[in-house]
């Protein structure tokens, strides 16, 4: 008896080393690529992980410099360890310069690349990354979100349930030692990591958590008297843990749910009903991991899915998906549309992969050599985590940056090259879908 379990521990064991010398072995594949393959790189470790990752709509321009100042959030996993913040960043980016001849790279026959370049002097243009505010928070951040109508304004999920809003200009940058809200919402039983603000109405927000519900909550009827908060409106709808809630971008009565029972549910606020939901499908063979609207578009939203794969739908007949995105090798933990190319989504997953989907290219013909590398729709693989997803964010003033953050400390900002992605980027796709 003891003999087999000697055995299967070290079965266990060795499985655990071959599965490290593979990440190993990709990882570096994947940096001797990485300056044919990015315009930007920053690899960063953070004191803690963060599960949580936002760029701020902000950028500061500095005329007489060669970048310019953006705004990240982030938050602390210390497992306890240590006392939990939410932290702001400032990460420099370097502005975008034209091609210069100087920049000229022999052996890849292209110019500028990878964030550095000869014309740019002395000073070059690196990244620089650089927490300048730490807010105490109980226990690890879950999820941190910045409200759109007031950004300095932020929600937080914590580890009992509660949900937090802090308003970061009442906090010093160096933390206290004491967690401090401006305000807590009470009412759910568990914690959660489904929270989004409601882009049409100041205050308003929604929540998903573990306790399978879905709360819906408005700060602007806080009082200084009783800074705890009651929801406004509490739905039970799911039959399992509620991993994700959106606000419809376009329209302000509806709230897109995903959850552990597999169903993609649209609450309809204008409905009395809190036991039900106005529409649902069921299009995934695992858990539902995350939802997005396209921003772009009324109609076309997607979801991820421990089955590894993203669906995508059309809201007018949710009774079918209208394509299926497969790619990655292990459960889609997060999905975000491309700000400003609505044919662009972005995934993140378990398989320590980021991946860029153009749908304008669903359906192209490939040849047998193109198939081996995955879709058509298949644009890009970001490969430089050795760790699960835990968040990235697209920014909002610098097209194709993204921040991306995994399990481990590990915290990447990264520019596709343009040669990648600037070529066929075509404006059609999502309405061509919708037939």
């Amino acid at each position: 008896m003891d003999e087999d379990v000697d055995s299967s521990i070290q079965d266990h064991q060795d499985h655990e080393d071959t599965d490290e010398k593979i990440i190993n072995e990709e990882y570096k594949t994947w940096k001797k690529n990485a300056p044919f393959l990015y315009d930007l790189m920053l690899s960063t470790a953070l004191s803690w992980p963060t599960l949580t990752t936002q760029w701020f709509p902000d950028k500061q321009s500095h005329p007489d410099k060669n970048y310019s100042t953006h705004r990240l959030l982030i938050g602390t996993h210390t497992s306890s360890e240590a006392p939990n913040h939410i932290q702001i960043a400032h990460v420099q980016l370097p502005n975008p310069t034209p091609p210069d001849v100087r920049d000229y790279d022999e052996e890849k026959e292209e110019i500028g690349g990878y964030g550095n370049s000869a014309s740019a002097g002395k000073e070059g243009a690196g990244i620089k990354f650089n927490i300048v505010q730490k807010i105490d928070h109980p226990g690890e951040v879950n999820k941190a979100r910045y409200m759109p109508q007031n950004p300095n304004m932020i929600a937080t999920m914590c580890i009992d349930g509660r949900v937090m809003i802090w308003d970061k200009t009442k906090h010093t940058s160096v933390p206290s030692g004491t967690p401090n809200p401006q305000i807590e919402l009470i009412g759910h039983k568990k914690e959660g990591f489904g929270l989004s603000w409601n882009p049409h109405e100041h205050g308003n927000l929604a929540t998903g958590s573990e306790d399978q519900t879905v709360r819906l909550w408005d700060i602007t009827q806080y009082s200084k008297a009783n800074k705890s908060l009651a929801p406004k409106r509490s739905y039970t709808h799911h039959s399992a843990i509620v991993n994700d809630v959106e606000y419809h971008p376009h329209h302000k009565s509806l709230i897109g749910t995903v959850s552990d029972d597999l169903t993609l549910q649209i609450l309809d606020v204008r409905q009395a009903t809190s036991s039900r939901s106005a529409v649902q499908a069921q299009g995934h063979e695992d858990a539902v991991n995350a939802i997005s609207f396209n921003p772009a578009s009324e109609y076309v939203l997607a979801t991820a899915s421990a089955d590894k794969t993203i669906g995508l739908w059309d809201l007018r007949n949710l009774k079918f998906k209208l394509h299926a995105l497969e790619g990655h090798q292990d459960a889609v933990t997060s999905l975000s549309w491309h700000p400003f190319e609505e044919a662009i989504l972005g995934s993140a997953s378990y398989d320590r992969r980021i991946i860029f989907w153009d749908l304008s290219r669903v359906g192209e013909e490939q040849t047998p050599d193109d198939q081996e590398d995955g879709p058509p729709e298949l644009m890009f693989m970001h490969g430089g985590h050795t760790n699960n997803m835990s968040d990235f964010s697209w920014n909002l003033n610098d097209p194709w940056v993204v921040c991306s953050a995994a399990e481990d400390n590990l915290i990447q900002v990264w520019r596709v090259a343009d040669a990648i992605v600037g070529k066929d980027t075509e404006d059609v796709p999502v309405e061509e879908l919708e037939q």
